[in-house]
């Protein structure tokens, strides 16, 4: 009798723990409604949204929710301040005439090695597969605040009218001082040699500095989103993953800006030329010379060296801010789940 209840328990336990063994455990999948929506059919926000955002009083803002499958479901903007709905289903419901809302469709991105903001961490970028996987790349709900006041800082929520309830939420930061810019340096020398067949290092620097009489405070600073610097050759983009291969990107980050150290392995001659690093429209150029060849010396300007961009410019409106669920990787519980369940086995056989 004992016997029979003790593989009854045991019989029990690997069955409750399966889902957790599998990678379903109730934990990640309640956080990925909270964030992110049902997986599969029903609706969804995409995975890198811009969710902080920093604007200067007296100009206008566009706050940007990106929705997956929405079907036939609504979004609203709510304000969390006092839960005003601002606007359902692309209709205004407030009185504020500075708000407006509009609903588009967004097309997919084309392909950016420079997309994902691990910079090359994981192997697939960001839309390859649930975004990618969604008719036309879902639809972009954008709520736009005019002649921006200081009382209009604090959180705004975008919401589906899922059952329950999806929610994005969004940090909008309101400053009086003028917005930064981005500077773009070159780190180390511009004009590099490497040997044919050997390797060079290219390296560039990206920051925010304060506009000139301003001051770039803790506030303005964690509502910025991450500088990302991208490299190209002859104006072609530099993917580390092309059919090339021998290169490699090293990336660190700090508050406020980032380092970029772009390693190219079996130089040959078609590696020579000119090379640019650039960031937020920011952009600085450097020099590659492979073996003994001459060549002609690049004309470098002030603008090659270290050109400042907007942060209201380029890609500083594009989804640069986080919000995703982490889905973090459980190889030890996935490799019980084979024994355990030959374990299984061999108690119902018995």
């Amino acid at each position: 009798m004992c016997d029979v209840m003790r593989d009854s328990g045991l019989l029990l336990l690997l069955l409750a723990a399966l889902p957790v063994l599998a990678g379903g455990g109730a934990a990640g999948g309640a956080a990925g409604r909270a964030v992110r929506g049902a997986a599969g059919g029903g609706p969804a926000f995409a995975a890198r949204q811009r969710t902080a955002v920093l604007a200067r009083v007296g100009d206008s803002v566009d706050l940007s929710c990106r929705v997956l499958r929405l079907a036939d479901r609504a979004v609203s903007w709510v304000r969390s301040s006092d839960l005003q709905i601002l606007t359902h289903a692309g209709m205004v419901f407030t009185a504020d005439s500075r708000v407006t809302c509009v609903e588009s469709s967004a097309p997919l991105p084309p392909y950016d090695p420079y997309g994902n903001e691990d910079q090359f961490g994981v192997p697939d970028d960001v839309t390859s597969t649930e975004e990618r996987a969604a008719p036309g790349g879902g639809t972009v709900h954008t709520l736009r605040i005019a002649r921006l006041r200081l009382a209009d800082a604090g959180r705004y929520e975008c919401q589906v009218n899922t059952e329950p309830k999806m929610s994005l939420f969004f940090n909008l930061t309101v400053t009086e001082s003028a917005l930064p810019t981005v500077v773009v340096t070159v780190e180390g020398p511009r004009a590099v040699r490497g040997a044919a067949g050997g390797a060079a290092r290219l390296a560039c620097g990206a920051r925010y500095a304060a506009a000139a009489g301003g001051a770039l405070d803790d506030t303005a600073q964690a509502a910025l989103p991450p500088l990302r610097i991208k490299w190209q050759h002859e104006g072609e983009t530099i993917d580390p993953l092309s059919d090339r291969g021998g290169v490699s990107l090293d990336t660190e980050r700090w508050a406020g800006g980032t380092a970029s150290r772009l390693t190219l392995a079996a130089l040959s001659a078609r590696d020579a030329g000119r090379y640019t690093c650039s960031a937020a429209g920011a952009v600085a150029a450097l020099q590659l010379r492979v073996g003994d060849h001459d060549y002609p010396d690049h004309d470098y300007t002030d603008h090659d060296y270290g050109e400042r961009g907007s942060v209201r410019g380029g890609e500083m409106q594009r989804d640069e801010a986080a919000a995703r669920v982490a889905a973090g990787e459980r190889p030890a519980p996935r490799a019980l789940l084979a024994p355990l369940l030959a374990l299984l086995a061999a108690r119902l056989a018995t």
